[in-house]
């Protein structure tokens, strides 16, 4: 056999591929990045912090965007607040209390993590305010001041502000002839720097107990036409002269009164956002601006925006950090949305990916109709957002998209509870529910509710259709069959068709519906039963997805751990009968023990791996059994933005894992990837492979189930392995006695168990 790869070796014109380490080990994160907390200008840029990360762009070239998440040095992507400071840095803070500042020249990190390791229940940071190489920090339970030369703080936290309620939750300060002003949830506060303001008696305040404020709730403050104004709950107020007055300017022959969120000044121009509440919801937004010289009446700018920052350059743009719509660019009466590219949410319940390898998700079911509950497209680096706002036909109405799956034909189809059934190809989008289908209204016409989606061995989509009295529907036949056990009452989720086309469904727990696993196959009588938690196993109190592997089992994950149910053919062979199961049992630190943690999703790649999210700890990695622990992934050792993944889809022509959480997604690109059907070349690297490095050679272009030889080039075995089963196989440059090879040139051959299909490369070494 070794001289017949030889020879072979030798009718091949064998090129090298050079491979770099992260095409092949490389993590990523996508992110919304368009509801922006705050902004700041740096020179010529406009710098925006947002729920999903850091970006930056020119204001006269929108397409010139910057990103910045986690990945590139940020210590969180939810962020609350942006300052560009002195000698080219910029400040970061986080919801989380961390606070990254960047070098913008040589784009190096630093980070703050003080008031993340606090105990504190509440740490965001709302704003920063420079002043004489000090920063103040505004959090949600005290004022820091940090010195910037020295990099460090300088003072106890400020935490007690005379006599307003402790904690007080600041959210804007200012420094101006060095007293520092704070707007906070219980009043304004303000001391002079340079008195020991850890001591609240230090401080002044006005509340609506001893001051014109009929609100204490104080949102932001401003320095304008020498006074201090401050925007509030109940209008806005000013200081001068030890006292606080109401400004009312007039619009319209009326005071405007109405609650100010976000003030900016620019010159003799003070612009200021209000809005009004309907019970606890915040409505009726508009964007105002007073002048110098006719400071008594505000002129209406525009209407209709949220803002959550407010910023004006010195073209005298209005720079409006937005909810939804990333910045407006507001200039010469026309708004301009700079938006990174990105999914519309950061919140990602469900993903699968298509035969194309393009990324599909959708945000679940969020109790109302919002335009983040879309549904989400990624295509090479590129993302498309489908909403009711882009897309009329996919429907308003509630309550969200909760399930993608794409079909052997090349559709992807969309459940939506409420809005039916989408099936989208291409740009042609449409919709299914009672009037064209046989999909059933619940509680009133148009309420469509389906979940789960998958298609059995002839290719028939079946659909999960909720609280109706046919509810298991094969959509491609338009035949729908009641569920095997319960009402009207049951609350199907997920959907996994087996071998034997039996459907595998689990139940969300409601009050009055049937709780568990359950089955169904049309072709037995009875059709199916309801295994419930108890016969799941002991302490499983909700299932949460079932998915079948490449051997046919069904894998069930549970708040308590993973069941597998290994011969599903059971129910076949016995209807109505509850299928031989066990708990995954996991090996660590050579101890078996059942896995007990809450697994919210699974996903089994080309390896017959399988990856599991769970509600706490991040991502584990385990064998095709699962009795193997391959690799524990959580925000501790990884990338990983959130513990908590929702959902896993797996690509297996690539080999990239995505991880779906509240906080958006992150990839992780594996060697589990599809084996080719026939042999070409094979492609190592990195070329040449230097050993001992710390890295793996990457073998890529193997058939199923190959076994692996390096030669020297004289045809001398020097190593011999078996592959996992993939296309890609990994090599850590040591002979078959364990010692690193010496420098020349290899030869690469991969053949599968009968030799019939031989596939080859070559492969430059250099030994340190």
């Amino acid at each position: 056999m070794l001289k017949k790869l030889v020879v072979l070796t030798a009718l091949f014109v064998i090129s090298a591929s050079l491979f770099s380490q992260n095409s092949t080990g490389g993590w990523n994160i996508y992110t919304s990045l368009r509801e922006v907390k705050g902004i700041s200008l740096g020179g010529d840029q406009v710098w925006a912090a947002s729920s999903g990360g850091l970006f930056n762009f020119d204001p006269n070239n929108f397409s010139n965007i910057k990103k910045y998440t986690s990945l590139d040095g940020l210590g969180s992507n939810e962020l609350t607040a942006v300052t560009a400071g002195s000698n080219n840095s910029v400040w970061v803070g986080a919801f989380d209390g961390s606070i990254s500042v960047l070098n913008a020249g040589d784009g190096s990190w630093r980070q703050i993590t003080d008031i993340y390791n606090s105990t504190e229940p509440s740490k965001r940071i709302n704003a920063f305010y420079e002043y004489n190489n000090l920063m103040f920090f505004a959090t949600e339970f005290c004022i820091v001041k940090f010195n910037i030369p020295q990099f460090q703080f300088v003072d106890q936290p400020y935490t007690r502000y005379g006599n307003l309620i402790s904690p007080s939750p600041v959210y804007d300060i200012m420094v101006v002839n060095d007293t520092l002003w704070a707007a906070t949830k219980n009043g304004i506060a303000y001391a002079n720097i340079n008195n020991n303001l850890p001591i609240a008696s230090n401080w002044l305040t006005f509340t609506t107990g001893n001051s014109v404020l009929k609100n204490d709730k104080a949102n932001s403050v401003v320095y304008f036409d020498s006074r201090v104004f401050i925007g509030t709950d109940s209008g806005m107020v000013f200081f001068q002269n030890g006292t606080l007055s109401t400004f009312a300017p007039m619009f319209n022959g009326n005071p405007l009164m109405d609650p100010v969120s976000k003030v900016t000044v620019s010159g003799s121009t003070m612009y200021f956002s209000v809005f009004s509440y309907n019970g606890n919801e915040r409505t009726n937004f508009r964007l105002f601006k007073v002048s110098l010289s006719n400071i008594n009446n505000a002129e209406l700018i525009e209407t209709g925006t949220d803002v959550n920052s407010l910023k004006v350059n010195s073209a005298g743009d209005l720079l409006i950090g937005t909810q939804n719509n990333g910045v407006n660019v507001y200039r010469n009466n026309s708004g301009n949305y700079v938006i990174p590219n990105g999914p519309f949410s950061n919140l990602q319940s469900s993903l699968t990916v298509d035969g194309s390898s393009r990324l599909w998700s959708v945000s679940g079911s969020l109790g109302d109709w919002t335009p983040r509950s879309g549904i989400y497209e990624l295509s090479g680096d590129s993302w498309t957002n489908f909403t009711y706002s882009s897309n009329p036909v996919i429907g308003n109405g509630c309550c969200g998209w909760v399930n993608v799956y794409p079909d052997r034909l090349g559709n992807m189809w969309v459940a939506g509870w409420g809005n039916g059934l989408l099936k989208i190809n291409g740009n042609d989008i449409t919709r299914y529910d009672e009037t064209n289908s046989v999909l059933a209204f619940a509680g009133g016409a148009g309420f469509v509710l389906t979940y789960g989606l998958d298609e059995d061995n002839s290719g028939n989509l079946w659909v999960l259709n909720n609280f109706v009295q046919n509810s298991i529907v094969n959509f491609t036949q338009q035949v729908s069959y009641p569920a095997p056990v319960g009402n009207t009452a049951a609350f199907f989720t997920t959907l996994a068709i087996d071998n034997f086309n039996t459907k595998w469904m689990t139940l969300h727990p409601i009050e009055g519906g049937v709780r568990g696993l359950m089955y169904f196959n049309e072709g037995t009588s009875p059709t199916g039963a309801l295994i419930n938690y108890s016969q799941l196993g002991t302490d499983v109190g909700q299932v949460n997805q079932v998915v079948t592997d490449k051997n046919g089992e069904v894998w069930v994950a549970t708040n308590n751990g993973v069941i597998v149910i290994p011969n599903p053919e059971q129910v076949i062979n016995n209807p109505g009968s509850v299928p031989t199961l066990f708990k995954m049992r996991i090996i660590e630190n050579g101890i078996s023990t059942p896995l007990t943690e809450n697994v919210l999703s699974i996903a089994v790649d080309a390896l017959n791996n399988k990856w599991l999210g769970t509600i706490s700890d991040g991502v584990l990695y385990v064998s095709p059994d699962g009795s193997t622990l391959l690799a524990r992934y959580n925000t501790l050792n990884s990338p990983l933005i959130d513990n908590k993944i929702l959902s896993i889809a797996v690509d297996n022509e690539t080999g990239t894992a995505y991880f779906g959480s509240e906080k958006g997604i992150v990839s992780y690109k594996t060697i589990a990837v599809n084996p080719l059907e026939e042999c070409d070349k094979i492609k190592a690297g990195p070329n040449p492979f230097i050993v001992p490095s710390g890295v793996t050679l990457k073998i890529d272009g193997l058939v199923a189930e190959s076994t692996v030889k390096i030669l020297s080039i004289s045809g001398v075995l020097v190593a011999e392995f078996e592959t996992p089963g993939g296309r890609i196989a990994e090599w850590d440059g040591k002979d078959l006695n364990g010692n690193y090879v010496s420098s020349g040139i290899y030869i690469i051959a991969g053949y599968n168990k009968d030799a019939s299909k031989v596939c080859t490369g070559k492969i430059a070494i250099v030994r340190n």
